[in-house]
């Protein structure tokens, strides 16, 4: 599926409520300045000329600006910085939650935008954090096919406290 497909499907598809406007330009440049890295182009193109957050699985994508049950992205990310501690690969930014404390993440040090998953479940604090196999427009597209990937941890076979 293309970006413009995606783009135009994300807009056309049904939810409970509409979706909030673009987000505001400096929104998108005060997260890229703290990230170090430019946003991914199709997720900029949604943030600046679809919504402002609430698309995504469930329409749970963060906000930029503001977001009743979820702080904003920059602000969800300096967190994960800062609680993760220096191993936290800093271009790694929260997208949504699955609920239970399972996030999804993109990569803004990637043009494609590659997803990375955090699941605290089941695994040893070196292991929640994981790259996944999917890039930010083949999550999307599953998401609006009504797939639910959870992000999957791969299985260490090396480590003793997995």
């Amino acid at each position: 599926m293309t970006d413009d497909e995606i783009i135009d499907r994300i807009r056309g598809q049904a939810r409970p409520a509409p979706l909030p406007p673009p987000a505001p330009p400096q929104a998108v440049a005060d997260l890229e300045a703290a990230v170090g890295h430019p946003m991914p182009a199709l997720l900029r193109r949604i943030y600046l000329d679809v919504a402002n957050g609430g698309f995504g699985r469930w329409d749970s994508a963060l906000s930029l600006t503001e977001d009743g049950d979820e702080p904003p992205v920059l602000e969800a990310y300096l967190a994960w910085r800062e609680g993760y501690g220096q191993d936290y690969p800093t271009p790694v930014v929260p997208l949504l939650t699955w609920g239970c404390a399972i996030w999804s993440l993109v990569d803004f040090s990637t043009p494609e935008g590659r997803m990375w998953g955090w699941d605290p479940h089941g695994a040893c604090a070196r292991h929640r954090l994981f790259p996944e196999r999917f890039t930010l427009a083949e999550r999307l597209t599953g998401w609006l096919d009504g797939r639910e990937d959870f992000p999957q941890p791969p299985v260490p076979t090396d480590c003793p406290h997995c």
